[in-house]
């Protein structure tokens, strides 16, 4: 695993460790979250209601033991890096190579949710799958805080699960 770390980190992540799988947490509030707080809510082949549910990624969390997390100071750079790297991990034998991004897809500047036009390009967000991204990051000893004022950075998390 050491080798996608220190690539993601070239690349410009400033953090990226394995992790135990079983330290992502899923819960359903996450999606009412995306629901009745993002503008993208059914707007977005990657966003719910389109997105996968909570359980039905717990349920694909349990065919995993590894995972990859990342962090960049840029929502833009977790979807490239996230497949370019699931991509990697699965051309040198990890068949079983996931990835999430951050955040609404924003591949498109008008999506079509039912018919997605790049759909080797775009990624389900963890937060619209079900994942509770704060939970997660905190269950590895990963320090993260909401963002309450505009001067404030917000960092942004990737996941890439690997078997």
């Amino acid at each position: 695993m050491q080798k996608y770390l220190d690539l993601l980190k070239e690349k410009g992540a400033d953090l990226a460790v394995a992790i135990d799988v079983k330290t992502v947490k899923t819960a359903p509030w996450t999606v009412y979250r995306c629901r009745y707080g993002c503008d993208f809510y059914g707007k977005s082949h990657c966003c719910p209601p389109h997105s996968p549910t909570w359980k039905e990624t717990q349920e694909m969390l349990d065919c995993f033991t590894v995972g990859i997390l990342f962090r960049c100071q840029s929502m833009r750079e977790i979807t490239p890096f996230a497949r370019e790297m699931s991509n990697m991990l699965f051309l040198d034998g990890y068949y079983k190579a996931m990835a999430f991004s951050s955040g609404p897809c924003r591949i498109c500047e008008q999506c079509d949710p039912e018919h997605c036009r790049f759909p080797k390009l775009a990624l389900p967000s963890m937060e619209a799958c079900g994942i509770d991204v704060f939970a997660t990051v905190r269950n590895n000893g990963i320090p993260i805080n909401v963002i309450r004022a505009k001067n404030e950075q917000a960092s942004y998390f990737g996941l890439i699960l690997v078997e």
